[in-house]
């Protein structure tokens, strides 16, 4: 029943990520996020740390403070998420990297590709996983809807991201999935 539970859960979130790209159901079009065999592993929790890295360290914490940061009414809030998700030299990058951004920006969706193995650690305290991304953030299109100036491109940019588990954790029927933190991106 377990496995069962693990194996629903994993499909759930392929297709809400509409990926799964090497699992055979890549949609057509590049998908926003695909992930390879290495997340399919339950014993050692690798679905869990690809699952917190694309959705909720990128998709739901990374995306909206790049999108909201400066804003007045909505930047506190997305700065909340960023700092619940990201810690250490991780948290540091990215709030440096967008501290000369205007208010409003234009973001494409990120493409995200997990490749190879996902490594965790004996003590299941930190994960390794390599990625291949793609990101483009403007400054808000102008006049005439000229495109404004590029303000962090990566194109097919291969990364190291190491997240550390933090004790919290949700649990359902017999499972729990822990909370995966970014520490680094290399």
């Amino acid at each position: 029943m377990r496995r069962l539970t693990r194996m629903a859960g994993l499909a759930a979130a392929c297709i809400w990520l509409s990926s799964c790209g090497s699992l055979g159901t890549a949609a057509p079009e590049a998908p926003p996020a695909s992930v390879s065999r290495g997340c399919t592993h339950f014993q050692r929790h690798q679905y869990e740390v690809c699952y917190a890295y694309v959705v909720n360290d990128t998709f739901l914490a990374r995306v909206p403070y790049y999108e909201s940061g400066r804003d007045p009414a909505l930047g506190l809030p997305a700065l909340t998420r960023l700092k619940s998700r990201f810690y250490d030299p991780a948290r540091r990058s990215i709030i440096r990297q967008t501290s000369g951004w205007p208010r409003h920006v234009d973001l494409s969706a990120p493409q995200i590709r997990i490749v190879g193995p996902v490594a965790v650690s004996a003590n299941l305290a930190t994960a390794t996983l390599h990625t291949v991304e793609t990101w483009l953030v403007r400054a808000e299109s102008g006049p005439g809807g000229k495109p404004g100036r590029v303000l962090f491109a990566e194109k097919d940019a291969h990364l190291t991201i190491t997240l550390h588990r933090t004790p919290t954790m949700l649990c359902l029927a017999g499972h729990c999935l822990h909370k995966w933190v970014v520490v680094r991106i290399r």
